[in-house]
């Protein structure tokens, strides 16, 4: 990170505390704004990002009505399922859920819901036992769905170069120098209210994503892998669930981060001091 780029980065401290549930995501304190009057252009990015976060949680915690091949399933979709991640929202943050009245947040919680309309043949699929729709996947798709809107704001789960499964979440410049940041200081998020992009002025903001004993059944090593129990050693996978190698990584690393950018018309004007 060049030192321009450095003095333009604010390094929010956070409380990263544990949850007695097993998943990656894991919650942290937010952004609050100097007005509380005010509903800054950082506060709708802190609470879209941790909005983000809490349906990660929320698709990570249904994994096993995911993959059944029946039962109700009504959970995973409208209504119910946007009520879901409200109250995941509200246990993981010990806190209201965002206003509606956020423009963001409508879009957010509209997409999600479109994101699982996407996948309801999968999903409801009576003969296929492991669907493969895990947090990551649903990720991806909604923030693709942002992206190919042009609303102005992208949201991406995204991870170093040299640790990214997924090309296409790879990170660009600003996001590879943030993450490079919270490798060394977990418990910070990163605000940037003078960055730019696609060379419009933005607001960028990445989150912390640490390891956990769950998500090293896909990312740690052979011996973590669930398809390996109660076999010998000399015949356990190398490859986790949905196919890739495990990496062999370790509790407490850094697995990732939430990456929000705001940008275009949606900061023109924006006053930092709010």
């Amino acid at each position: 990170m060049n030192k321009m780029t450095a003095l333009r980065f604010r390094s929010v401290r956070l409380s990263i505390s544990f949850l007695c549930v097993a998943c990656c995501i894991l919650p942290a304190t937010g952004y609050t704004s100097e007005n509380n009057n005010q509903h800054s252009i950082e506060q709708s990015i802190d609470d879209v990002a941790r909005t983000y976060h809490a349906s990660l949680l929320y698709i990570f915690s249904q994994q096993k009505l995911i993959n059944s091949t029946q039962g109700n399933k009504s959970r995973l979709f409208g209504s119910a399922l946007t009520d879901n991640v409200k109250e995941t929202y509200r246990a993981l943050f010990a806190q209201d859920f965002p206003s509606r009245e956020d423009k963001y947040i409508n879009l957010l919680l509209k997409h999600m819901v479109l994101v699982m309309e996407d996948n309801r043949t999968l999903l409801l699929d009576e003969h296929i036992s492991y669907k493969g729709f895990i947090p990551a996947i649903f990720a991806f798709q909604l923030s693709t769905k942002f992206r190919e809107r042009g609303y102005g704001i992208n949201i991406k789960f995204t991870n170093v170069r040299s640790r990214i499964r997924n090309t296409l979440s790879a990170p660009d410049q600003w996001e590879q120098q943030a993450l490079n940041t919270l490798v060394k200081d977990q418990n910070s998020i990163i605000l940037d209210s003078k960055a730019s992009y696609q060379g419009q002025p933005a607001v960028r903001y990445m989150r912390p994503v640490r390891m956990t004993p769950l998500c090293l059944n896909c990312h740690g090593r052979p011996k973590d892998n669930p398809v390996n129990n109660g076999l010998e050693e000399s015949q356990w996978q190398t490859k986790d669930r949905t196919g890739f190698y495990m990496e062999g990584w370790k509790l407490g690393e850094l697995g990732g981060g939430i990456s929000v950018v705001i940008y275009g018309e949606n900061v023109a004007g924006y006053d930092e001091s709010n």
